[in-house]
């Protein structure tokens, strides 16, 4: 049947099939019409086979009647599907999976194909429940401690009770005992719960760059196969922008999650808050409407910061307000405005240095805040959430960074008004150099290639890159295949490409078997994670990192620094 579909149909089944999420398609009524290779696979079927028992038979019977109500419901209302259950995969074992659908509509409004995906998160279930199990440990831990200073300050009255004075001083350290180890806690779980979601937010980035690669290049190979106003350039032109953006919201949720602090230059302002409203626009719910309002002249945003801490500080702020704003929605308002030196609302923060400051505001629609919530708003360990929802720590971390950087922040509240939290920083005058930008070229070379990474979709598409460039490519789907391939003749490359994580030995592990069998071999780091190579990376024979995802441009580029690099030492 795929030799009567037209090559770019044929291009589009390839790349759903390349896709590790499920991807299907159903009439209108509800029945399933379509699957790519990764449903065959969790099925244990053969693709073109019939599937001997329906969709609705793999699910765990828990999840059953939620499921078919949410179906039901969708094909009622013509609403987005939207639901998290068990599937029975062909090996017997139940994993989770996040079901979701969206209706595809004629110019009439009716519909006319349901079009959904499964994406297998039994990893991030796990994760979460390895968590809780945690969270439990901590709580018990505390629990037995408060146990133990209640029965101790106990025996402590009763053997000095004749004395009233060692009574009241020993009562007094009791309590000033207890309270640090409450805040030693709850600071030991923040910083472990930081670090669980960095780690895991980490591991997902890791994941999507991959995918991210597969849809990058594969489309970029198209782009530079069709030509200009040819079938189908137009619409791989918008899958190639909407793989940009979406690569570009995994590097920042990459850089909100590091806890490192950054050396502080001077920045655009502007351009921090753009990234955070895109970050804020694609993990808010659509009900929440975000209005930006900038009007401070070209050059005279900047200010000498941490990037990272400001992009915190603004993450901060926008999801208090959106929280406020639940379940109804709203309005969130984000201005940035210049105030001058001695201007009146520079009066109530004498402290701050008397030069011209950048007004930050965050308002919302939403609840607002009583005096009595107000006056404690920045304590640490604060909050208004409900249990488990919160830590108290997020504004009081604002304020810190805010100080930090020599400004001020203040808060202004009105039961049912809304609530607006200004932040003025200092700003400054000096100048942010920019790289001139010049077209790119496709670098092309013929040299000889073993390219490595464990998902074979990648192998291909690097490949496929590499051959359109003028190289000659060997490929390996694993570091032991890709040892051996070198082994057999370590003079018959000029360049290894490899990709960093990887099953068994890793591509660090990988360079440095290389390099000891030869050790002028070049060899490129394919990473989700940096961008340079440091010395640990050298000691490897690392010449360079190559961040995920690449596209043709970017890794002929890099082959060439690398290679001429080479020549010229």
């Amino acid at each position: 049947m795929t030799d009567t579909l037209h090559p770019t149909e044929k291009l589009y089944r390839f790349i759903i099939d390349t896709i590790p999420q499920i991807v299907w398609t159903a009439t209108p009524d509800g029945a399933q019409d379509f699957a790519n290779l990764r449903w065959y696979e969790f099925n244990g079927l053969v693709p073109g086979e019939p599937d001997p028992e329906p969709w609705r038979s793999i699910i765990h019977p828990d999840d059953v009647a939620i499921t078919a109500q949410k179906w039901q419901h969708s094909l009622a209302t013509g609403e987005p599907y939207s639901c998290l259950h068990r599937n029975r995969r062909f090996d017997g074992e139940y994993r989770w999976v996040l079901s979701r659908a969206v209706p595809q509509k004629d110019q009439k409004g009716r519909i006319v194909r349901w079009i959904g995906s499964g994406t297998d998160i039994t990893e991030q279930k796990v994760a979460e429940a390895e968590l809780i199990k945690y969270r439990d440990h901590l709580e018990e831990l505390v629990r037995e401690r408060t146990e133990e200073l209640v029965e101790a300050k106990e025996r402590a009255e009763v053997a000095t009770r004749a004395v009233l004075e060692a009574n009241d001083l020993l009562e007094k350290r009791v309590e000033e005992r207890t309270a640090e180890l409450r805040r030693t806690e709850k600071e030991l779980r923040q910083a472990q719960k930081m670090e669980a979601i960095g780690t895991l937010a980490a591991g997902i980035a890791h994941d999507f760059n991959n995918i991210l690669t597969s849809i990058l290049g594969f489309t970029d190979m198209v782009l530079h196969k069709v030509p200009e106003g040819g079938v189908g350039r137009s619409e791989m032109e918008q899958v190639f922008t909407s793989a940009q953006r979406a690569a570009d919201l995994v590097r920042q949720i990459l850089t909100f999650s590091r806890h490192s602090e950054q050396e502080r230059k001077a920045v655009h302002l502007v351009a921090i808050l753009d990234d955070a409203c895109r970050l804020l626009r694609s993990s808010l719910p659509a009900s929440i409407e975000i209005i930006k309002e900038v009007e401070v002249p070209p050059d005279e945003d900047k200010v000498f910061a941490d990037p990272t801490q400001l992009h915190q500080v603004l993450m901060n702020l926008g999801t208090n307000a959106a929280h406020a704003m639940l379940p109804n929605g709203g309005r969130m308002t984000v201005s940035l405005r210049v105030v001058p030196p001695g201007s009146p609302q520079l009066a109530p923060f004498p402290f701050l240095d008397p030069v011209e400051h950048l007004h930050l505001c965050v308002r919302d629609t939403g609840r607002g805040m009583e005096n009595r919530v107000l006056e404690r708003i920045f304590d640490p360990y604060f909050t208004t959430k409900p249990a488990g929802e919160g830590t108290g720590l997020g504004l009081a971390v604002v304020q810190g960074i805010v100080k930090n950087h020599g400004g001020a922040i203040a808060v202004h509240s009105e039961p049912g008004a809304g609530t607006c939290f200004e932040v003025f920083l200092p700003a400054v005058s000096l100048e942010i150099k920019r790289e001139e930008e010049v077209p790119e070229q496709l670098l092309q070379g013929n040299e000889r290639i073993l390219f490595v990474d464990d998902e074979e979709s990648l192998t291909v598409l690097g490949q496929g890159i590499l051959e359109n460039l003028g190289y000659s490519v060997v490929t390996s789907i694993s570091s032991a295949g890709a040892l051996d391939l070198f082994r057999a003749e370590p003079y018959g490359f000029d360049l290894v490409i490899t990709d960093l994580t990887m099953p068994g030995q890793s591509g660090r592990e990988l360079a440095r078997e290389i390099t000891a069998l030869r050790p002028d071999v070049p060899v490129i780091l394919c990473t989700g994670f940096k961008e340079t190579v440091d010395e640990k990376d050298a000691e490897h024979g690392i010449r360079a990192c190559l961040m995920k995802p690449y596209t043709m441009r970017t890794l002929g580029r890099t082959i060439r620094q690398v290679l001429e690099r080479r020549g010229s030492s």
